[in-house]
């Protein structure tokens, strides 16, 4: 987590004055959206939808000339925050349950997802987004390569069972400030 500090604190004030999408850019995401992932976009935060949103132009812009309208690209880029919503922090929420996992540490916070609802069960959720953003994709109907990123997006070490090609997983890490882009697996 600390390497993605510098993309945490862009995320957390740009996430204090989000406005909603324009009628452009709305009409835009609807058109690359399935039904069951539109369904999935409308649920999520302001402040995730506009990072979607900000992600798939990055992301468009790194695959220029090869898969840059790939609609799967674009969708998984949207999405790839999904599970976000069940934890049902804000900005503030979210910011503390990041600082607590850089000392509890990710993978033990992971284990506090299940179990009887409580703060500690939220925060699990909230570190365990991509895991619970592919179930809830799935569920969804949302499509497989969307799916597969959702629950990828933060490891690395499970592109090369996504399906995706890894200079897709590559464009789609960088375009969300993740530093393992640069570092990720060979092909």
């Amino acid at each position: 987590m600390l390497s993605r500090l510098p993309h945490l604190v862009t995320r957390f004030f740009g996430s204090l004055r989000v406005r909603p999408l324009d009628p452009t850019t709305a009409a835009w995401v609807d058109s690359l959206l399935l039904p069951g992932e539109q369904e999935t976009f409308a649920a999520m935060p302001a402040a995730d939808r506009a990072e979607g949103v900000a992600v798939a132009h990055r992301t468009q812009d790194a695959l220029a000339g090869r898969d840059a309208d790939d609609e799967r690209w674009l969708a998984a880029a949207l999405l790839h925050d999904a599970g976000k919503q069940r934890s049902g922090f804000g900005t503030f929420g979210r910011a503390t349950v990041t600082a607590v996992a850089m000392v509890v540490g990710e993978r033990r916070m992971r284990t506090w997802a299940t179990g009887t609802p409580s703060r500690r069960t939220r925060m699990g959720q909230y570190v365990a987004h991509d895991d619970l953003g592919a179930d809830l994709l799935r569920d969804r109907g949302a499509r497989p390569e969307v799916v597969a990123w959702a629950g990828a997006h933060h490891r690395s070490d499970r592109w090369g069972v996504t399906g995706i090609p890894i200079e897709v997983c590559r464009a789609l890490a960088a375009a969300d400030g993740e530093p393992a882009a640069a570092s990720s697996p060979d092909e």
